[in-house]
């Protein structure tokens, strides 16, 4: 009996064994063919994703290239004017400075002429147009520096001249128009000659730019220094007045153009904002640099600028 019973374990056993494994197998294949589906369910989706990011995509490169093109045209558009607007800069400079000139001339004729001893508010009408003709005819030649700047035909003349006569010349200028408004303009002179590669007309341009300013700001009585020296291979020039100073928010706006600072150093809005761009324009020119410092207002400011001195630190 119990032979019988285990002969049909046995056959039973025999009979399962294939079924389970058909069932595993059936089981795997299944859940197989499921999680393909998913992933083609899933990567269909992700296609259609791709797809439509790539026509958004498309349609945000269109949109850049039509604003780019838009763009290109409004520069195209800006350079054109800025360009026409250069020339009649120059233009209106250069007619202007012709008439200028003949005012000029003829007033200081007739102040030649003047009889002596009389005509005192005639002589000071007279003095009051050259001064005038002088400050357009300065206007001129800043609005034909600026055209020159703008338009790329700023050039610089090169060559080795004494930075020491140079400053003698300017200081003989400018010592005359520091003594008529009763000011101390004060040299220090440097123990050696100084010798420089540069543009002599261009540096007296930035020098006289600088003690002009000063000169203008300064209070009857005060005192303007001008001082300068070599320091590892650059030449260095300091200028320094007692005037009313200039605000800690101004003092990185001073060299744009036509820039005027409200504070009172600007009070009277004398000259135009052209002086210190250009000088930057000239001292930049030279692979040099320009600056200004001032305590704050009412405490005086300090303009300076460095340019090297060995020819070899330059590009031509």
């Amino acid at each position: 009996m119990d032979s019988v019973i285990s002969h049909h374990l046995f056959y039973y056993a025999v009979l399962a064994i294939p079924l389970v494994l058909l069932t595993y197998w059936i089981t795997r294949r299944f859940s197989m063919y499921k999680m393909k589906r998913v992933v083609m369910k899933a990567e269909h989706n992700y296609q259609q994703q791709i797809a439509a990011l790539q026509v958004q995509l498309s349609g945000k490169v269109n949109m850049l290239e039509s604003m780019v093109e838009k763009l290109q045209l409004s520069n195209q558009e800006l350079n054109r004017l800025n360009e026409i607007r250069s020339k009649f800069m120059s233009i209106v400079a250069h007619d202007l400075r012709q008439p200028l000139t003949s005012i000029q001339g003829f007033t200081s004729v007739l102040m030649m002429d003047g009889p002596q001893g009389s005509g005192n508010g005639d002589q000071l009408a007279l003095n009051n147009i050259l001064k005038a003709t002088d400050n357009m005819n300065q206007l001129m030649a800043d609005l034909m520096d600026i055209s020159m700047i703008e338009s790329g035909k700023f050039k610089m003349d090169f060559k080795h001249f004494n930075f020491n006569q140079l400053i003698n010349d300017v200081y003989a200028l400018q010592q005359v128009n520091a003594q008529k408004k009763g000011l101390f303009l004060v040299r220090y002179e440097y123990p050696n000659d100084v010798m420089v590669y540069a543009d002599r007309f261009r540096i007296s341009q930035v020098l006289n730019n600088l003690l002009g300013n000063a000169i203008k700001f300064s209070p009857q009585g005060g005192r303007i220094e001008l001082r300068y020296f070599l320091q590892d291979g650059w030449l260095v020039c300091y200028i320094a007045d007692e005037g009313p100073g200039i605000a800690h928010s101004e003092q990185g706006k001073v060299f744009q153009k036509f820039h005027q600072a409200d504070n009172e150093r600007s009070a009277k809005k004398q000259g135009w904002g052209l002086g210190l761009s250009i000088a930057q324009e000239i001292v930049n020119a030279h692979n040099g640099e320009i600056g200004v410092q001032s305590p704050g207002l009412g405490q005086g400011a300090l303009l300076w600028f460095r340019i090297p001195v060995d020819p070899s630190a330059f590009e031509i």
